[in-house]
């Protein structure tokens, strides 16, 4: 009785496998999940107070859109913007800036010091009218098409 219970548990186990591995995870082994999305809404927001800006709010619901254009993003081995970010923002009360931010690199430090770089990314994340943001972030460990063990952040902010 003692194997036939370990056989079984053992096809269980397989099983649930299976439908993790089957159930739209990257092939990598990956890492998500609200821990990332706070610590990167946390990153913005202190460079935001550093400037005197108010602290964008978390949008839980346009976040898992940015999960899942982080996750197309991975797959292409690219970044590139969401191409339907008028439709993503359309539920939402939006009148000054819909924009997007998306990136790549080791640490999530690592992909807003090179938003802060690059001007039109400078713009939206310090856009004073900006009230609410959608965040995907995804740490693909092993090789991507950004290098090993990297970041991956979409991020979707209206004002």
């Amino acid at each position: 009785m003692g194997s036939r219970d370990s056989a079984r548990n053992r096809v269980i186990l397989a099983g649930a496998l299976a439908l993790w591995l089957g159930s739209g995870v990257v092939a990598s082994p990956v890492a998500e999940a609200g821990p990332l999305r706070t610590k990167l809404l946390r990153i913005i927001n202190r460079v935001r107070d550093n400037h005197d800006l108010r602290p964008l709010r978390l949008n839980l619901r346009l976040s898992e859109d940015a999960k899942a254009h982080t996750r197309r993003m991975i797959r292409r081995g690219e970044l590139f913007d969401p191409p339907n970010l008028a439709e993503l923002l359309e539920p939402y009360r939006w009148d000054d800036l819909g924009a997007d931010a998306v990136g790549c690199d080791e640490t999530l430090n690592a992909v807003v010091r090179r938003w802060l770089d690059d001007e039109p990314h400078r713009e939206i994340v310090l856009h004073p009218a900006l009230r609410r943001a959608g965040i995907g972030v995804i740490r693909v460990d092993g090789r991507s098409g950004c290098g090993r063990d990297q970041a991956w952040v979409t991020a979707i902010v209206y004002g």
